[in-house]
């Protein structure tokens, strides 16, 4: 699932490609952040019979 980047989020990829040394040659605003859509399973005690 594709996520907002922030501005927080493209200042640390900025410091990560500084460090790289490749701060100059690409823009941070083509970068895409991506997270998991998966949801937590959290047991509960009322479903106890179904597992």
């Amino acid at each position: 699932v594709e996520k907002e980047m922030r501005d927080e989020h493209k200042a640390e990829l900025l410091e990560l490609l500084k460090v790289s040394g490749d701060a100059f040659k690409v823009d941070v605003s083509e970068f895409k952040r991506y997270g998991s859509a998966r949801k937590l399973y959290n047991f509960n005690i009322d479903n106890a019979g179904a597992y």
